[in-house]
């Protein structure tokens, strides 16, 4: 990386830390004063009150709607994120370090999310390779290999061997496993156009995850697929989003009666079952979207070709957080498949240390 994306990274990352110093002082304010007041703090948190001697600070902040959400990349998205041309560079050299052909002939960028100005930048190669470097961090986030399009039946590779493969493309693309773990490893069966666990296929795909203790962050991975024909690469992907991995203080109970209390207020079906699993989550504005409006919240999941420019978005902080996703099942009272479909569960993401509603998901949810 040259030293005007380094200058500009770290001119990022200083107003992130003015931004957050800041803040740290005003909490630190506040505590102090709550503390005069109080020898032993009793915090409430969405209505389940508990006693403790240090003051927990909450997390969530109420979402800010975006009144003209953008689409497309524009001059205002390209301040947070490096420039075309640096990206290009980026890309270059990591084509050149893992030995490919690093002639690029286009760039086709895009808008990570409508919530976010994060761009990816997109590099097509003269030896039909797609890579992209995240236009926030620098960093390269996948390459594709548009070579083996053409599919393979016939040729197949073990798991074992796919690992090695796979180990020998990370280090010629220099990406570090170190605290990473394989997590997931699956074969594919291209004539039976399906995954299967078995120990051959003619692909083979690999996860790995970052390791926390004995937790694992979903946000933090690698992931590559390997083809048999000839052992080349299908595509390989990382991306590397930071994790409080913060401490569990909220019980599995807590959790429960946190969310049930909650849900009264949004839903009028009785419950069927409740259930709650700790997990590794990403704060999200669904909970309270659909606690401002349900009826307004599943439109969009209930509705055919619903148009993006009526959706509703709103600016959070994506933070990684532990949680307790308390799953609700409802009644089966709908008569609509959709309802029943979209309705019938809902998740809650509860933090585990603050005891905040820090987002949500419908149907079963899973990383």
């Amino acid at each position: 990386m040259n030293d005007n994306i380094k200058e500009k990274l770290k001119f990022r990352i200083a107003i992130s830390k003015m931004d957050s110093t800041e803040d740290e002082k005003t909490n630190k304010i506040a505590s102090i004063k709550k503390l005069g007041l109080v020898a032993c703090t009793i915090i409430s948190i969405s209505g389940v009150a508990f006693a403790g001697n240090t003051i927990i600070e909450k997390i969530w902040k109420v979402p800010e709607p975006i009144e003209n959400p953008a689409f497309e990349i524009t001059e205002e998205n390209k301040k947070f994120n490096i420039s075309e041309e640096e990206a290009k560079e980026i890309a270059i050299k990591k084509l050149k370090k893992a030995g490919l052909n690093s002639d690029i002939l286009g760039s086709d960028n895009y808008k990570a999310d409508v919530e976010s100005d994060k761009i990816m930048y997109r590099f097509e190669t003269e030896d039909d390779y797609s890579i992209s470097i995240d236009g926030f961090s620098g960093e390269f986030f996948e390459i594709w290999n548009n070579q083996t399009q053409s599919q393979n039946k016939d040729e197949k590779i073990s798991k074992e061997e796919a690992k090695k493969v796979a180990n020998k493309y990370l280090k010629q693309f220099d990406i570090d496993t170190t605290g990473y773990d394989i997590t997931e490893i699956k074969s594919y069966d291209a004539k039976k156009n399906s995954e299967k666990d078995e120990e051959e296929g003619n692909y083979v795909s690999i996860k790995y995850l970052k390791k926390y203790d004995e937790t694992y962050n979903p946000y933090e991975y690698i992931c590559i697929e390997i083809n048999a024909k000839d052992n080349k690469f299908e595509y390989i992907r990382t991306e590397n989003e930071a994790f409080d991995n913060n401490e569990l203080k909220i019980t599995k109970e807590e959790a429960i009666k946190i969310a049930l209390m909650e849900d009264e207020n949004v839903e009028s079906n009785k419950i069927a079952s409740v259930d709650a699993t700790l997990e590794v989550v990403k704060m999200n504005t669904k909970a309270y979207e659909r606690s401002l409006n349900k009826e307004e919240f599943y439109k969009p999941m209930q509705t055919v070709d619903y148009p993006d420019e009526a959706r509703k978005y709103y600016l959070i902080d994506e933070r990684i957080r532990n949680a307790w996703v308390v799953t609700i099942k409802y009644e089966d009272n709908y008569k609509d498949v959709v309802k029943r479909y979209t309705e019938g569960i809902w998740n809650y993401f509860v933090d585990s240390t603050t005891g905040e509603i820090i987002g949500g998901a419908t149907m079963y949810y899973s990383n």
